[in-house]
């Protein structure tokens, strides 16, 4: 089997272009008309007050650190969206009442980093309403203020502020048009010369099997003839034996009339 080469794919560049482009346009305005998503965020700060046990500011600061991670964790359980569900504000209800399917669509819709070396922690919620975007970050700011105590068990020792937020541009979260197209793009090339390499590796074995055929046939057509030579010359050879056969029969049969008529002189 002869190997593709990329003169194989310059012969093609037809296929492999129009199929860039094509992609990169359905990616275009598959951007263009997605739903659009607001987003609202919020931050907060976990303080470890000093005071109570006298401890240094760096083991405080190293609390309040370490408590600002399993916050990160905490916004992702059933007991936290169920607090945030009953909360005093408009959040978002239509949720699937399958566990684990409502549990995704909690994941998806927020979105909870700390920012390192620190015990502040940034919260942002998308959705494509803004209002229950804003509403839900409220809520969620409002949870960890209010019933914070439930998850990190250190009583008014510990402290959760809010310092930022809820920020909600007016103008929905950019859909990356420039990005989508040229990942379009890419998928067209990628997926267009794999077509190619598939056609021209089966163009190549079919090209062989014809070939394989032909040369078959010919070898076939070789043999037969031989045979047919070797026919003739055999019949040739027997029709020989069969005339000497009978020129010494009547040679024979000569003699013998030579003699008898000997005989009667």
């Amino acid at each position: 089997m002869e190997k593709i080469t990329l003169q194989d794919i310059k012969d093609r560049w037809h296929v492999v272009f129009g199929s860039v482009i094509i992609v990169a346009i359905l990616s275009f305005i598959g951007s263009v008309f997605l739903p659009v998503k607001y987003q609202s965020s919020v931050s907060m700060i976990i303080i470890q007050k000093q005071s109570a046990e006298k401890v240094d500011a760096f083991s405080a600061s190293k609390s309040a650190e370490f408590l600002s991670n399993v916050f990160t964790k905490v916004v992702y359980t059933t007991s936290f969206f169920n607090s945030v569900q009953e909360a005093p504000f408009d959040v978002r209800r239509d949720f699937s009442h399958d566990p684990e399917k409502r549990e995704k669509e909690w994941e998806k819709m927020i979105d909870v980093k700390k920012v390192n070396n620190t015990s502040i922690i940034n919260i942002d919620v998308v959705d494509h309403s803004r209002t229950t975007a804003e509403e839900t970050a409220k809520a969620i700011a409002y949870i960890f203020i209010k019933n914070g105590e439930e998850y990190h068990g250190g009583g008014d020792r510990v402290e959760i502020r809010l310092i930022d937020g809820p920020n909600t541009p007016i103008r929905p979260i950019s859909t990356h048009l420039i990005i989508n197209t040229i990942i379009g793009a890419l998928v067209g090339l990628l997926g267009s010369v794999a077509f190619v390499w598939v056609y021209v590796q089966k163009e190549n074995e079919v090209y062989v099997e014809n070939t394989v055929a032909e040369e078959h046939e010919e070898n076939v057509a070789e043999e037969i003839e031989g045979e047919l030579d070797g026919v003739v010359v055999q019949e040739h050879f027997q029709n020989s034996a069969q005339g000497m056969v009978q020129f010494d029969e009547e040679m024979n049969a000569l003699h013998d009339r030579i003699k008898i008529f000997n005989e009667a002189v």
